[in-house]
């Protein structure tokens, strides 16, 4: 019997409710699983135009006497394109049987007939039945508007979206987890660790997209339950309906920054992401008016962080940048900022370049923080600009840039190929130029690896990547040990076996660049 949380299907009718006329089902034993919206009694022939949908009908088939097999074979077809969920003939008074006519009608149009060989007061069968269906339906509703109320309560209160995870798996009884638009793992409830939460997303049972001005910003997904849960609903659209209510929530969560954000800098980068012009003074004003300082010498830096909530991108860039020197939007949950970073008189100082300033601070914020994705962008040097929209059209690009390659970031630091979750753009202008390459191209770069690719497949190994690590690290072989967590002796073997495996050596001058191509292709094309 499933709870009380949503309609009963035909199934549970019979069991429920109509076991006491000793119930015989004849036709379309596959149908026993729809929802039954009411039940009704009716000797009418001509009932069909009175039902919605939905309704097991109960008759003794007083309105059929007397009439020929073609009218009872018509009597069923239009039960069925009524969308009734099935018949519920009693035999013995009017009928000794379920005429064969209607028998074969009903296998035809796959509509339910259920023999009912023992006779009951379809009254009391009705009044039991809709009574259990109408307080499902209230216990349904009761149950959204609990779970409605409680997401608001932790929106208001800043329980961010970690509360509000929990609170969706306690209504539908599953695990949830949420995933973003570009495939990073948001959060999580139910599962002890990543990988588990992955493998919940591809065994999910329901699913909701979060949808943010026309635009889609996530996934909301239930997973199967484990053997001892069994409170909530049990049907998967009545859990995609809880997701459902779920779903605003947790976008207006993942959507919205904190108190202190400066509302003239976030609608100042809202602006620049849509390609909204704007006049050289005016973009100093509002960066002024934010409390940033901005000079003829200063760069500004863009960035793009994706995070299980946009507070915790906002702590990150806070850390980075102490002086306060940044303005930033949540934009489709994904944090985008400028920050702003003095320009340095000596180009031989080793901070001299903005870019890698930047990342470095992000990298400390970030891993004090953790769960943080991020991408630095190209440093611009706000000196080298008229007065007219150039400098924030140099802007929005870097900005998109940003954005468009967090989705690479995200993707590599899930697959554990590279980084610890702060990247530069710069450093995935290749991985991007991978992904847009003519296909006769990419096939050509991605057949040099093919070997390595198919013996990790089947070994499950990592050879690939400790090329790919060898290869950035220059081919030193401490630094690529020591990058990989294994002795010298292990990457020789490694190596070795990777020379052997392709047939040329990767590490030569010649074949450098060639195989770094390949591999962020490999990367961009998996299988």
């Amino acid at each position: 019997m499933r709870d009380t949380t949503g309609t009963p299907t035909l199934r549970e009718v019979i069991d429920r409710h109509l076991a006491a006329s000793d119930p015989r089902v004849l036709t379309a034993h596959d149908r026993l699983d729809v929802a039954v919206s009411w039940v009704h009694s009716s000797e009418i022939f001509e009932i069909g135009p009175l039902l919605s949908g939905g309704e097991l009908l109960l008759t003794t088939g007083l309105g059929l006497a007397g009439l020929d097999a073609g009218i009872r074979r018509h009597y069923i077809r239009d039960l069925a394109e009524r969308g009734v969920a099935a018949l519920a003939f009693e035999i013995g008074r009017t009928f000794d049987e379920v005429p064969e006519e209607m028998i074969r009608e009903g296998s035809a149009v796959h509509l339910p007939i259920i023999e009912l060989r023992t006779v009951v007061p379809f009254i009391d069968v009705c009044r039991a039945a809709n009574t259990a269906i109408v307080s499902d339906e209230v216990a349904g509703l009761r149950l959204r508007s609990t779970l409605d109320a409680r997401l608001h309560a932790a929106l208001t209160a800043s329980g961010g979206t970690a509360a509000m995870i929990t609170h969706i798996a306690d209504a539908t009884g599953c695990p949830i987890v949420l995933v973003g638009a570009g495939g990073a793992l948001l959060a999580a409830h139910g599962a002890d660790d990543d990988r588990a939460a992955w493998r919940l997303v591809d065994s999910a049972i329901a699913s909701m997209p979060i949808t943010v001005r026309d635009r889609e910003i996530g996934t909301l997904y239930a997973g199967p339950r484990a053997g001892h849960q069994v409170s909530g609903p049990a049907d998967p659209d009545q859990i995609t309906e809880l997701l459902g209510v779920g779903a605003g929530p947790v976008g207006a969560a993942l959507t919205r920054s904190g108190p202190g954000r400066s509302a003239i800098g976030a609608r100042l980068v809202a602006e620049l992401l849509d390609g909204r012009p704007v006049r050289r003074a005016d973009l100093y004003a509002r960066l002024t008016s934010s409390g940033v300082p901005l000079t003829d010498s200063s760069h500004l830096v863009a960035v793009a962080i994706d995070a299980p909530d946009p507070r915790m991108a906002e702590t990150v860039l806070a850390r980075a940048d102490a002086s306060g020197a940044v303005v930033h939007a949540t934009v489709d949950a994904t944090v985008h900022a400028l920050m702003v970073v003095p320009g340095t008189r000596d180009p031989a100082d080793a901070d001299a370049d903005p870019v890698e300033r930047t990342h470095r601070a992000m990298a400390a914020a970030a891993a004090r923080v953790g769960r943080v994705t991020a991408v630095v962008g190209d440093a611009i040097a706000v000196g080298g600009f008229d007065a007219g929209a150039g400098l924030s059209g140099v802007l929005a690009d870097a900005l998109r840039t940003c954005s468009e390659r967090l989705s690479i970031a995200i993707a590599e630091r899930r697959d554990g190929s590279r980084g610890d979750g702060v990247f530069t753009s710069r450093e995935l202008a290749v991985d991007a130029a991978a992904r847009t390459l003519p296909d006769g191209v990419g096939t050509e770069l991605a057949r040099l690896l093919e070997p390595l690719r198919a013996h990790d497949e089947s070994q499950s190994a990592q050879l690939a990547h400790t090329l790919d690590v060898h290869l950035r690290y220059g081919c030193s072989a401490t630094r690529s040990a020591a990058a990989l967590h294994i002795g010298r002796q292990s990457l020789y073997q490694r190596l070795d076996r990777i020379r052997g495996l392709l047939g040329f050596d990767p590490t030569t001058p010649e074949m450098y660049p060639s195989v770094l191509l390949a591999l962020s292709v490999l990367r961009a094309r998996p299988h």
